[in-house]
């Protein structure tokens, strides 16, 4: 199984595997973790960028995003 990996909610994960079954997979060693597969070939760019701006966003520190959106605005 080739595929990108992509922090996320279990919850998400599931959603969007009923949505698009070919495209979001589960390896089993993955079912407990809040991960998302993305199957290789099948990444919308626009997605992936999305979800690591999010993931990104999640990560750091206030007061750094602060400073950050001041400087994007």
């Amino acid at each position: 199984m080739e595929a990108a990996i992509f922090k996320g909610s279990i919850e998400e994960r599931e959603m969007l595997m009923e949505a698009d079954p070919e495209t979001f997979i589960l390896h089993p060693h993955y079912t407990k973790h809040a991960h998302i597969l993305v199957a290789a070939g099948r990444i919308d760019a626009g997605w992936a960028e999305a979800r690591l701006r999010q993931t990104w966003r999640d990560m750091a520190p206030r007061k750094f995003l602060q400073t950050w959106d001041a400087t994007r605005t």
